[in-house]
This record gives structure tokens, sequence and C-alpha cells, in this order.
């Protein structure tokens, strides 16, 4: 083997190594140099596909990566539905990664794309125990609000939360503040106004999350996103969890207890999901 670039072996469950494709072995694979994008199909249509789009393609920008060639939504559609899947309602993963090999330093800018179709499952309608980590927190940086492949972050989050036996992990950047849930956006009531942390607090620029502020400032609620304290999400009246799956009402962040009754304007936007 004196002429090679790079050699690929996998282990398999038996203890025996093979050779493995290269094609395993991607960029996403290998640094987490990519993004993705969690969408709800619903007979046959992505919900809110256009903000999708949006978001991924300004993540790519962010990234440096050419799009020029990436799938649209249209086509990401017909591809499901040439799979031939019956169930009107399901999850699809849309994973787009760098191109190319290279080491950190990429060799190609262009993407690729795999799909990942899972069962819908709504989230629990209420989540009975949340906590604030003291251990993991949201690193801060100019893509932190895109939704990157490099999860490591969310994986400790949810690690800590199974070992402590909790229903829902609250995180903090690196700074201090609130930023979001383990696996959602966060928003909190009091006194008729509604807040959440901006993107300035390292949080994901949730699709959800974006439709529920336009949503509430449609119908003239007053909603305040910045850089929140500890101190200011525990005085809530009420406080909720958002993806694009929907909503959780958290009933306890230790000892402060909140009212979990669903709120009508932010159920709104998810009227036809089931």
């Amino acid at each position: 083997m004196n002429d090679f670039e790079t050699v690929y072996y996998f282990k398999h469950s038996n203890g025996y190594w093979s050779e493995d494709p290269g094609l395993w072995h991607n960029r996403g694979f290998l640094f987490g140099d990519g993004l993705f994008e969690t969408m709800v199909l619903n007979k046959g249509k992505i919900r809110f596909s256009d903000q999708h789009f949006s978001r991924l393609k300004e993540g790519l920008d962010v990234l440096g990566m050419d799009g020029t060639k990436l799938s649209t939504l249209d086509q990401i559609e017909q591809q499901v539905q040439e799979i031939g899947i019956t169930t009107p309602v399901f999850r699809l993963r849309w994973n787009v990664f760098r191109a190319g090999q290279g080491k950190y330093a990429p060799s190609d800018d262009l993407v690729l794309e795999t799909l990942q179709i899972q069962a819908f499952q709504k989230p629990p309608a209420v989540k009975f125990n949340a906590y604030i980590s003291s251990n993991v927190f949201v690193p801060e940086s100019a893509w932190s609000h895109c939704k990157s492949l490099s999860a490591i972050t969310y994986v400790m989050a949810a690690k800590e939360k199974l070992a402590l036996d909790m229903d829902e992990v609250i995180l903090k950047n690196t700074k201090g503040f609130i930023s979001e849930a383990g696996s959602s956006n966060l928003f909190w009531v009091k006194d008729g106004i509604y807040y959440t942390p901006s993107l300035a607090s390292s949080c994901i620029a949730g699709i959800a999350r974006n439709r529920i502020l336009q949503r509430l400032r449609d119908t003239g609620k007053t909603v305040l996103e910045g850089e929140f304290l500890e101190k200011d999400l525990l005085e809530a009246e009420k406080v909720f969890t958002s993806n694009v799956t929907g909503t959780s009402y958290i009933y306890k962040i230790g000892e402060s207890k909140f009212n979990t009754a669903p709120d009508p304007w932010v159920e709104s936007v998810f009227e036809g999901v089931h």
C-alpha cells in the first residue's frame, strides 16, 4: 500500500474489521461539517417549508458552503413520495454536509445530502420536572443560531438530563444568559408579556420560534427578545418550549412552579398536525 490517499476500516459488532467505503467517512461524520433541518411532512407537504429552506440557505452562507446544487423542497417531497410511505404525518431530517475530504481545511465547498425518515411524535403536553444545567453551556459563535451537525453540546445536555431523571434541561450560554432547552426554544410569560431569548443568547433560530413570534405579534401581544438571567425565567407565570413538532408547558423548574394551561395563540401555530 505505497500509493494511496486514505484507507477506511469499520469495526463490526462481532469485532471483525473490514474495509469501509469512503462514502461513510464524509465531512459530516468526521467533523460535523454541515447542517440539518428537522421537518414535519403532513400529507406529502413540508410544513413551514419556506422557512426551513431559508434557514438552511442562510446557514450554508454562514459556513461558506456552496448550495448551488442543493435540492429544492419540491424535489425532497417528490423523493419521499417515491419511497411510498403511507403514514400521513412523519418526521424528516434533511442532512446537508460539505463534500470532499481534506483535513480541517476543506478541499471542496459543494454539498452532499441525506434524508432520515422517522415516525412523527408530538412532544408531551406537560414536562413536569425541569432544571437549569450548571455543567453544560451553549457556546457563542457566529453560527450558534444554525442547526449544525456539530451537536455535542446537546448530546451532553441530554445525557445529563437522563442521568438526573428529569423531563427537560434548560441551558445557559457561556456568558450566563438563558439560551434554550435541550432540543427546543424557550418562551415564558409574565404579566401578559411574552419573553424569549434573542439569538444573541446563542440559541437556535428555530422555525417554530419564528412562527410563534410572528403569530403573537400579529395578535397584538407584547413580545420581548433579549438576554435574560436565570431569575427572569424563574419569576415567570408560564414557561413553554417549542420546536417544529409542537410545544410543551413546564410545570416546575427547581422549586418554582408554573401554569401549564395551553396558550391558544401559541397552539394555533401547530393546528393540523396530529
